[in-house]
């Protein structure tokens, strides 16, 4: 058979296959998505991904399913979506202000990276932070509360949910800001840090405004500032820890979709304008407030910098405070 002859031929059958990979990306999806949340179910995180992905899936015409992959601080759920194809059908959910950045100084022993083994792909919400005290302390305002540790150091204690959570982090932060030293108190079950907290055998926690929004309206616990640039919708009369004149200090976790590092970038529109077109939703909006959770819209390169900036940032603050996370 002549050469050319044969060129010809090879180049009918190659044809169609040249027109596959387009066209597949331009049906994405074809079948259901699954979305990690790397966290136990019923947490803001988990909440927020249900409200999202319940509306996405009505405009993409695909299931997309929620699986729940809790343990070892968000890694075990993550580390399984990092290794996955990259093909739009594997997702996770991440933080990119607290503990995805924080565990890679946290956990030395990471078995993948989140710069090179995640890309971003859309940054849809936050969630603020306030000091909550326990109201058997003799304190109203963030001075006071800051004089009467100050006082008495190394005697109160705060709570988070274990070593290397974000409250555990954020309480470091927060202690070095305002000058006093306090002694953390890890709970690997969160409701036990609540009930210690309303009774006073804790002082004080960090924490997300969903998490104990109740018991401050309804004054068992005092919320005497908020973290972040702004006051909360929710806590609206309570000032923020810059405003009371201690500088700045953001610990808010903010709720980003990440795929395997290699996702097409037309995908990664596809996903990213999915989510945009759901924040426009008021009902998405509505349901997303009232779990506590403030949209927030950034693009892949905007979480990327987040990233970065946050993983030098808790690497000084891991090592300065000398947190180490053990049984991981």
């Amino acid at each position: 058979m002549p050469a050319a002859l044969c060129r010809e031929i090879a180049l009918a059958c190659l044809s169609p296959l040249l027109f596959i990979a387009p066209a597949a990306a331009a049906d994405y999806p074809t079948r259901p998505i699954r979305v990690v949340v790397p966290y136990a179910g019923a947490g803001t995180m988990d909440i927020a991904a249900r409200i999202i992905f319940e509306r996405v899936s009505r405009t993409i015409g695909q299931p997309v399913l929620i699986d729940n992959r809790p343990g070892a601080g968000g890694t075990i759920g993550t580390e399984q979506v990092a290794k996955a194809a990259p093909d739009g059908y594997t997702l996770v959910l991440g933080d990119p202000m607290t503990s995805l950045s924080a565990n890679v100084s946290l956990m030395p022993g990471l078995n993948y990276n989140p710069l090179k083994d995640l890309v971003p792909v859309v940054n849809f919400g936050s969630t603020g932070v306030a000091v909550i005290v326990t109201p058997s302390l003799p304190v109203k305002t963030l001075d006071e509360f800051v004089n009467y540790a100050k006082s008495r150091p190394g005697q109160l204690l705060y709570g988070s949910t274990g070593n290397g959570s974000p409250g555990h982090l954020n309480g470091e932060v927060f202690a070095k800001l305002v000058g006093i030293k306090a002694v953390h108190v890890p709970y690997r079950v969160g409701g036990q840090g609540t009930t210690d907290l309303l009774v006073g055998r804790i002082h004080f926690w960090l924490a997300q405004i969903p998490t104990r929004l109740e018991q401050v309206r309804n004054g068992q616990l005092r919320a005497l500032a908020v973290a972040g640039s702004e006051r909360s919708a929710d806590l609206p009369d309570v000032s923020t820890v810059k405003e009371l004149g201690y500088g700045d200090f953001d610990a808010s976790s903010t709720y980003a979709l990440f795929a395997p590092t290699g996702l097409p970038s037309d995908v990664i529109s596809k996903l990213y304008d999915e989510i945009e077109d759901a924040l426009r939703d008021e009902e998405v909006v509505k349901k997303l407030r009232a779990a506590g959770l403030e949209p927030k819209l950034m693009d892949s390169a905007q979480v990327t910098k987040v990233l970065q900036d946050q993983i030098v940032r808790w690497a000084q603050v891991v090592k300065t405070a000398n947190i180490k996370i053990t049984g991981q």
